[in-house]
């Protein structure tokens, strides 16, 4: 599991996630328009929160909100990291918990009462592009005089040069 940092007590997304359900009990589309302003507003402060898996009861990752696009919430994955998941991922509101809401038992009790209106468990996040799998260089480009040094190869050639010149010294001596 997790660990949850303790200083860390905001109700922010457990706030909005309490305004669209009982938007989503009153079907009372009216309310979402500040929903997503709300998103919106955190994803520009780069609120901090956790995404959760509700088959395991526990949180997959620390994300970081970035706003609110494509009727899903932007976040970037932070913690921990997995280079075979994309850093940006789009996911829903319902599936964003706050830190204090990190315990098992709170975590079932949200997806209580999320239930009726959860259409999977578990967000399917979106793999990383290709590029990302490739290696990137660590650093600037090696200058000519940065390289590794000969190869055995060379030292072999080296010795065999300076024993044949020893042995046409020795021989014409």
């Amino acid at each position: 599991m997790i660990a949850t940092p303790a200083s860390v007590t905001t109700h922010a997304i457990h706030d909005l996630r309490e305004r669209l359900l009982t938007a989503r009990c009153g079907n009372d589309r009216t309310a979402l328009p500040g929903l997503i302003d709300s998103l919106r507003i955190l994803g520009r402060s780069g609120y901090r929160c956790c995404l959760v898996d509700f088959d395991q009861c526990r949180p997959l990752f620390y994300v970081r909100l970035l706003g609110y696009e494509k009727t899903r919430v932007a976040a970037e994955l932070e913690f921990p990291i997995e280079p075979r998941l994309s850093r940006l991922q789009h996911v829903p509101l319902s599936h964003l918990i706050d830190y204090d809401e990190a315990e098992p038992q709170r975590i079932r009790s949200i997806y209580h009462r999320l239930a009726p209106y959860l259409h999977q468990r578990r967000v399917h996040l979106r793999p990383a592009p290709a590029a990302d799998h490739r290696r990137m260089p660590c650093g600037p480009p090696a200058r000519v005089d940065d390289l590794a040094p000969p190869s055995m190869a060379a030292w072999w050639i080296a010795a065999a040069l300076l024993f044949i010149s020893s042995l046409v010294v020795f021989v014409v001596a």
